[in-house]
């Protein structure tokens, strides 16, 4: 799964990044903890003005069109690869509305041993450059005219970078999927889902990090700062967990 990322890149830089014709709404700034309910940047094409790609941002969990209640989207923050085709939950988005979701990293916790808490670890690109999620998005109007725009994460089995921490990670495309997965007028299941695999080998790095990472409230840089890897040094290295 992926329950916590990292977003440190401007709206200039992403821009750039996924090829953005316009920036629509932006983050308040970086973010070394996101976590579900805060705001992601996406990037999607916009079907009605030429296909252009834009930029901006959503909350993150995805509130289907026919939700009644928005705080559904608090469950709804991934979606598995495997079977989003076909879930009523994000069928339809899966359809019609896929988009990007570039981020700087993200954590991923690996199982604890007796007695211990799990192990945080901050991932990222080994060449330092945005991961580019694949996700799926959804936009409803409030009876204000207010426009509440959320998404999910795809997942997908881990590749040999993350397998020894956890089974799964997010859908990572590379540029050349990129104009496939974003095109609203493809709906082709098959050709989609071909482009949901699990990243090349040697593409991310990983190290651990403070447990404070898991208090959600914490949004500092030094939460990806390293720590001794307790798997090699034995026990915990020492590292209290600070909920």
């Amino acid at each position: 799964m992926c329950g916590r990322v990292v977003t440190t890149s401007s709206p200039e830089e992403l821009s750039e990044y996924v090829g953005a014709a316009a920036i629509l709404d932006v983050l308040d700034g970086p973010d070394h903890n996101v976590a579900p309910s805060g705001r992601l940047p996406i990037a999607w094409e916009d079907p009605t003005d030429g296909h252009q790609r834009l930029l901006g941002t959503a909350r993150w969990g995805l509130v289907p069109q026919w939700a009644t209640d928005p705080s559904i989207g608090g469950r709804m923050f991934n979606a598995r690869s495997e079977t989003v085709a076909g879930k009523p939950s994000f069928r339809a988005a899966f359809r019609n509305r896929r988009c990007l979701v570039p981020v700087d990293g993200f954590y991923e916790w690996s199982p604890a041993s007796t007695g211990s808490p799990k192990q945080p670890w901050f991932v990222r690109r080994a060449d330092g450059a945005p991961l580019a999620m694949a996700g799926l998005w959804e936009a409803r109007t409030d009876g204000e005219g207010s426009v509440l725009r959320t998404c999910t994460i795809l997942t997908v089995e881990a590749n040999a970078d993350l397998a020894p921490i956890h089974h799964r990670m997010p859908a990572l495309l590379p540029p050349g999927d990129w104009a496939g997965w974003l095109d609203p007028s493809t709906c082709d299941a098959s050709a989609l889902e071909s482009l949901l695999v699990p990243a090349p080998a040697g593409l991310l790095e990983r190290h651990p990090v403070d447990h404070r990472v898991n208090d959600a409230r914490r949004k500092g840089a030094e939460l990806t700062v390293p720590v001794a890897d307790p798997t090699q040094v034995g026990g915990d290295a020492g590292q209290e967990a600070l909920w």
